[in-house]
């Protein structure tokens, strides 16, 4: 046995850069007295000294222990040296030894270094399994050096997660996953970074990413390292259509693509699992990064087009959930169903599920007023059934009709929408022309109406509305213009502040006055302060608001102006938190609306508190002095949208005084609730019509979009002890297409109210929008009657023994039950809580209640969807609880 075998010396070896200066900073940091380190490796060294703080640690050759001893003795006493040899121990000798740091050669392991870097005292076997790890983590020690560990040996997870955070630019902490590392090299810097490491140790990274951090995470690493480039998020978008989730089967252009992709992806072909999982990923950040998205999202989704389009597969995209050409095709295929019968529901669905459906409300106000013109037409026979079913039906179609009217570029879509908004205005118009033949049914004086049953003047407001709530001290706010499409909006946003709606007990529904006509600002909002049809200016509407509630205040457009750093005026604020015995009514009056209707297209305008100033401050105001608030307006307006010009001696927008022969779209008003000129008038009822030049938007008219005077009333959330007699908290508003598809009960279902009949919509084309279309639902023959028969079974009879006193009555139970399986065992909660007539917050309550009665031993009958707002009830279940009979 030769003396190197017997002492276990290892073969030589070369060393890195990263080893020598953590030997040299050993070497420093040492309170040993030796200040040479002698090493095992090869004696070959061309990097220069090392420095190690302000100390320089000299590396040189040790070729012979004569050669190592002349270098010792010529060494200066603050010198530090390493000596690179391949001698062994017995080949130096004692003289050497004794000299040299701890007496002995050092060897060259790595693995030694390790641990006092992370803190550790020692490396896990699974770190030490990892022969490329040590070299690597010394190489690419940071500045700052690594993280410290609380554990006693490092781990693999630990050490290769910094040292893949430091490769990559990334914060050493940084908790890495495959979403992490797909969202992280969507950055250029980031995928520079990677591109330029050592191939051999992007390989190693890539291989334990595969086993630590999934398969996606490694995809991503193997994608950036193919080009700086293109982001693997990119590619995985472009996977997410090539192995789509859905199984369909691939065409001859898919099946190709997915060869040529593999350029992109790594060596050799990808798997499907690992295709589709690093997909998901890719989706799930694209949503998470919303609808505006960051730069870096941004440029990989269009890269991702791009990417389709060079593989051979351009139509891929609109397969996509989250590429801007799936989001138009989705829209198209929606505009086809429109136009075709098709079902429009599924394709609103799949729009739906696209990234992109937030970007515009006009799919989904399309599909609603698709819906409307399935449900029947009720019949009206007074002006109070007219504003009735303006203000709960006909201002959401309009608000809907606004969306759509501008809202698409596509050929396609414009078509579609434009063929619906004829629809929607033939049918708006017959109401139109009934609602002006009625106008004489308005009440303007003698006793209170019960608010619903009569339709009211504008100049009964005060004393029918205002008055009852004025103990509280009310809040007036008059929106000049406002329309009822308006309101439907302002009424949602207002109720987000601390504000709760009311609306009369008889009905609970909002109501609407009328508009003093012409429906003139002039006319309209004097008679309303003044409480009787009159005309006239600012101090008229002071003076009539004092008369009626003594102490009161009014504030007009200068009234309102703050000085620099206020929302409010000085006395406006007084005013709103006076006591309400010495100030009863504030009113004031914001001309935006009305003002805005002279100078710009408005038609497309979302109306809210940003472009209402001052109303948000007022209405805060108003909650924080416990005020009751209405607003309310003089009158509507018609939006301009390719009106005809008419030409008529005197004709002033939507009337013109008495002379020529009423027309068609006209109708000739006289009496007390006409002002000018002369007691008579003659109105357009016609809303594609108009007397003198064009404007954004037109007032003065009969029709109800005009002469509708919406009125919301509101009582602070802190102030509902005080609720005037009369008034109750308001359900959801919404008509029941605004939220849900329309279902068509069969002869078999229960039977519909004698007062609704069914008016086919005129039909422009074959089966367009026809009321039989396929989308729109039928409900299973006998549900009605199965809602009948559950609350008359056993099962149900022992469950309300089991409730108690907590038990609701049958009959909501039945219209709660009826509620959602009338719309195919699935309903919005505000359908639910509209039927059952309770204001939404008390909704979750109730819910509760029927659970008690259905859910019988946990079992889910009635739940509440993953959206959070739809009830749905398994039919299944509901039937084998209960025992009932089949279909």
């Amino acid at each position: 046995m030769t003396s190197s075998a017997a002492e276990g010396v290892t073969r030589a070896v070369g060393v890195s850069e990263a080893m020598l200066l953590q030997k040299a900073a050993d070497l420093v940091a040492s309170k040993r007295p030796e200040r040479a380190l002698v090493l095992r490796a090869k004696p070959e060294w061309a990097g220069g000294d090392l420095k190690v703080g302000n100390r320089v640690v000299r590396v040189v050759p040790g070729v012979s222990q004569l050669g190592i001893l002349d270098f010792l003795t010529a060494m200066g006493p603050d010198e530090y040296v390493i000596i690179l040899t391949d001698r062994v121990r017995t080949d130096l000798g004692y003289a050497v030894l004794s000299r040299a740091y701890k007496n002995d050669i050092q060897m060259p392991d790595e693995w030694q270094s390790i641990p006092r870097l992370f803190g550790a005292r020692e490396v896990s076997r699974e770190l030490r399994r990892l022969d490329w790890a040590a070299t690597a983590l010394l190489d690419h020690r940071p500045v700052g050096g690594w993280p410290q560990t609380a554990e006693v040996a490092v781990s693999d997870t630990f050490a290769i997660e910094c040292l893949l955070n430091a490769t990559l630019g990334l914060d050493l902490s940084t908790e890495l996953d495959s979403t992490v590392l797909m969202s992280a090299l969507g950055r250029g810097e980031v995928r520079g970074r990677w591109a330029s490491l050592d191939t051999s140790l992007r390989r190693h990274l890539i291989e334990w990413a595969a086993t630590a951090v999934g398969s996606s995470g490694a995809l991503a690493l193997k994608i950036a390292q193919k080009t700086a480039l293109v982001a693997p998020l990119a590619v995985s978008l472009v996977l997410d259509v090539l192995w789509p989730d859905d199984g369909s089967i691939a065409n001859e252009e898919q099946v190709a693509a997915r060869v040529r992709i593999e350029q992109h992806t790594g060596e050799g072909p990808i798997g499907v699992d690992e295709a589709k999982a690093a997909a998901r990923i890719a989706k799930a950040i694209v949503l998470r990064a919303g609808a505006e998205g960051s730069s870096d999202v941004t440029v990989a989704l269009k890269q991702a087009e791009a990417l389709l389009t060079d593989i051979g597969w351009e139509a891929g995209a609109e397969q996509s959930a989250v590429l801007a050409p799936g989001y138009r095709a989705r829209v198209r295929a929606l505009a086809h169903a429109l136009v075709d019968g098709g079902d429009v529901e599924a394709a609103l669905v799949a729009l739906h599920r696209h990234r992109d459906h937030g970007i515009s409300t006009a799919p989904d106000m399309a599909v609603r007023l698709h819906r409307w013109l399935s449900t029947d037409e009720p019949t009206s026979a007074s002006i109070a059934d007219d504003l009735d079913l303006h203000t709960r039906d006909g201002a959401w179609v309009d608000a809907a009709l606004g969306a759509i009217w501008s809202g698409s570029e596509d050929p396609v879509v414009t078509s579609a929408y434009s063929a619906l908004a004829t629809q929607v205005a033939a049918r708006r118009a017959t109401r139109d022309a009934h609602a002006a033949e009625r106008l004489s049914q308005v009440l303007s004086n003698g006793p209170a109406s019960t608010l619903g049953a009569s339709a009211i003047g504008i100049e009964r407001l005060l004393s029918d509305v205002v008055a009852p709530w004025r103990n509280n001290g009310v809040l007036l706010v008059v929106l000049d213009g406002m329309s009822s499409a308006i309101a439907t909006s302002l009424a949602a946003e207002v109720s987000r502040i601390g504000l709760v709606e009311f609306v009369p007990d008889t009905t609970k529904r909002r109501f609407s006055a009328v508009a003093a006509l012409p429906s003139l600002t002039s006319i309209s909002r004097a008679s309303l302060f003044c409480g009787r049809i009159t005309k006239g200016t600012g101090d008229d509407e002071r003076r009539g608001l004092n008369a009626a509630f003594p102490g009161s205040q009014t504030f007009h457009k200068d009234g309102l102006r703050a000085p620099g750093g206020a929302a409010l005026p000085s006395k406006v604020v007084k005013a709103i938190t006076s006591d309400p015995h010495s100030v009863p009514v504030v009113g004031v009056v914001i001309n935006a609306i009305d003002d805005a209707m002279h100078k710009n297209d408005v038609s497309e305008w979302e109306w809210g508190f940003d472009q209402l100033a001052p109303l948000r401050a007022l209405l805060e105001t108003a909650v924080n002095a416990r005020r009751t608030v209405v607003i309310t307006s003089d009158h509507g307006h018609v939006v301009e949208r390719s009106s005809e010009a008419l030409i008529a001696d005197g004709g002033e927008a939507r009337w013109r005084p008495v002379g020529a022969p009423v027309a068609e779209g006209e109708v000739l008003v006289s009496g007390p609730r006409v002002i000018e000129p002369n007691g008579s008038a003659v109105l357009l009822w016609r809303e594609d019509a108009r007397f003198g030049p064009r404007r954004a938007g037109y007032h003065g008219g009969a029709s109800l979009a005009e002469i509708t005077v919406p009125v919301l009333v509101f009582q602070p959330a802190t102030a509902l002890a005080g609720v005037a007699v009369g008034w109750v908290q308001a359900p959801p508003q919404t008509p029941d297409w605004w939220n849900d598809p329309v279902f068509v009960a069969p002869a078999t279902s229960r039977p519909k109210p004698k007062t609704r009949k069914k008016t086919t919509p005129v039909d422009d084309g074959e089966g367009l929008f026809s009321i039989e279309d396929a989308n729109q639902i039928q409900t299973p023959a006998g549900q009605s009657d199965l809602v009948a028969t559950l609350t008359a079974s056993g099962p149900y009879a022992s469950q309300r023994a089991m409730a108690g006193r907590r038990a609701l009555p049958d009959d909501q139970v039945e219209t709660f039950v009826r509620a959602i399986v009338d719309r195919g065992f699935r309903a919005h909660r505000d359908t639910v809580a509209a039927a059952i007539g309770t204001p939404v917050n008390n909704i979750s309550q109730v819910l509760a209640a029927v659970k008690r009665l259905l859910n019988i031993d946990g079992y889910d009958v009635l739940s509440l969807d993953h959206d959070g707002v739809t009830y749905k009830i398994d039919e299944a279940l509901l039937r084998d609880q209960f025992g009932l009979r089949g279909r």
